[in-house]
């Protein structure tokens, strides 16, 4: 008896291992084409050029290896210069893939996965000197993907912690880490990620400091009906100060700064907004905020905004020089751009708000279009009556004085002869200039002198400009002189 059992217990485990190790090598094929699907979607990006590309399946797990490098068409224009090679960034990461089902059994987790990635990136040697100065024997970071059955996966993105500082040179460098997860359809049409970093503070002596509290990114998006990802945006920094002082001396210091932004469908159309709001900066001793702006884009065309995405990733991709980027992206906006124009858009800075320690800017404004057609594009006068815009604005008269004592502060100082320039008479003579300034414009009614603020009004619409409520004949509809 004892012989039977010890027998069928053999037996159930050869069929258990057998089981096993069939569903991993049956779950490797399919992961493969995962895997594969992925590395597709990452070439397509216009932001990297895959330079080799390798995968090696094995019956219980498998290996990838990619190396890609940042699209120079990216950061051409900014840092290349003439009769210098142009710098290029490259990356190699392995990915090492666990097949399923079970492929977190040695950590004792039993829940079913086609398959769990962990990526290994590999640095040159004097990147790897570089990093271990600061991550010492820890990795920079740290990536796991689980995949699941119908391709939908999780990754989870690590930064660890460091504190580092240079006793001789007094630079010292704190960073709390970070911590992101991305939650994604398989079909990449879905797309959710949160990433949150504590903090990060720098300083080095005699030069300055700053000081980075709570920065956290958020994203849900999903692709709609017109081919675009629609959903929503958001970021916020807590707090962060800037010491500087060296040249010219900053103290800075901001509190609450969020970012949230949206983008939905309409039917055939997209809308998109965009909110800043700032609790409070403080520069110099001198209190700001709060502040507020929203910004708002109605009425695109969405099969229009996904050709053209899709157009500029073919251009990014192409290796073109200054001249021949400009004359491609203008010939896109002729053959493919017309129906944004053709669609009644507006576009509007819905409201602008910044306290300020001698008043508040405030402003509003939007600009639209109304049944516009191609032969406009040959006719101005027909274009600009074809337009709708608005703008309202008040500002502190102080504000435009300080602006301009500072804009003359910057003009006469810095030079040889900075320490015989005196700060007084430069103030004076600015605000003589800019009273000047004020009565002339207000004399031909371009702003509206209310005490201390400053405003404007404007409308153009049906081809009729107005301004602080007085109609102004644009220059088409002036008469023409006698000869």
């Amino acid at each position: 008896m004892k012989r039977k059992v010890i027998a069928g217990s053999a037996l159930g485990l050869v069929v258990l291992a057998t089981g096993y190790l069939g569903g991993s090598y049956y779950a490797g094929q399919a992961v493969e084409q995962t895997m594969l699907k992925q590395h597709d979607w990452i070439s397509k990006l216009p932001y990297f050029i895959v330079k080799s590309h390798s995968y090696q399946r094995g019956w219980l797990s498998s290996t990838e290896t990619t190396t890609l490098q940042v699209n120079p068409e990216i950061y051409r224009f900014l840092v290349e210069k003439e009769g210098e090679p142009l710098q290029m960034f490259e990356v190699t990461y392995t990915n090492h893939i666990q097949h399923g089902p079970f492929p977190l059994l040695n950590r004792l987790n039993p829940i079913p996965y086609k398959a769990v990635v962990s990526t290994e990136f590999n640095y040159s040697a004097d990147t790897q000197k570089f990093l271990a100065k600061f991550f010492g024997e820890q990795k920079p970071i740290h990536i796991e993907n689980r995949i699941s059955f119908n391709d939908d996966g999780v990754m989870k993105i690590s930064v660890p912690s460091f504190d580092y500082e240079e006793a001789l040179s007094g630079v010292k460098a704190k960073w709390q880490g970070l911590e992101a997860t991305l939650d994604y359809g398989g079909d990449f049409k879905r797309v959710k990620f949160d990433a949150t970093a504590p903090g990060l503070s720098g300083e080095a002596k005699s030069k300055g400091a700053f000081h980075l509290k709570d920065f956290s990114v958020s994203m849900d998006h999903r692709e709609g009906i017109n081919g675009l990802m629609i959903g929503t945006t958001g970021a916020k920094v807590t707090n962060f100060d800037l010491n500087l002082l060296e040249n010219t001396p900053i103290k800075l210091s901001l509190e609450n700064l969020t970012y949230q932004g949206k983008v939905e469908e309409k039917g055939d159309f997209i809308n998109g907004s965009a909110q800043i709001d700032l609790a409070k900066l403080i520069l110099d001793g001198k209190p700001y905020g709060p502040a507020i702006m929203i910004a708002e884009a109605n009425h695109l065309h969405g099969k229009t905004l996904a050709k053209l995405g899709d157009e500029v990733t073919v251009l990014q991709k192409q290796k073109l020089n200054r001249e021949q980027l400009t004359t491609a992206l203008t010939k896109l906006a002729k053959e493919h751009g017309l129906p944004l124009l053709q669609n009644d858009p507006e576009f509007a800075i819905k409201k602008l708000e910044v306290k300020l320690p001698d008043g508040a800017i405030k402003f509003s404004g939007s600009v639209g279009l109304k049944g516009f057609v191609e032969a406009d594009l040959e006719k101005p006068v027909d274009l600009v009556n074809k337009l709708d815009a608005k703008a309202d604005f008040a500002i502190p008269r102080k504000v435009v004085e300080t602006l301009v004592m500072w804009q003359a502060r910057n003009m006469f100082s810095g030079g040889a002869n900075d320490g015989q320039v005196n700060h007084d008479d430069i103030d004076f003579l600015a605000g003589q200039f800019v009273e000047g300034q004020i009565n002339k414009l207000a004399d031909q009614n371009l702003i509206r002198v209310n005490g201390d603020l400053l405003s404007a009004k404007a409308s153009l619409k049906g081809g009729k400009f107005i301004l602080n409520d007085i109609a102004v004949p644009l220059p088409w509809d002036q008469p023409a002189p006698a000869q």
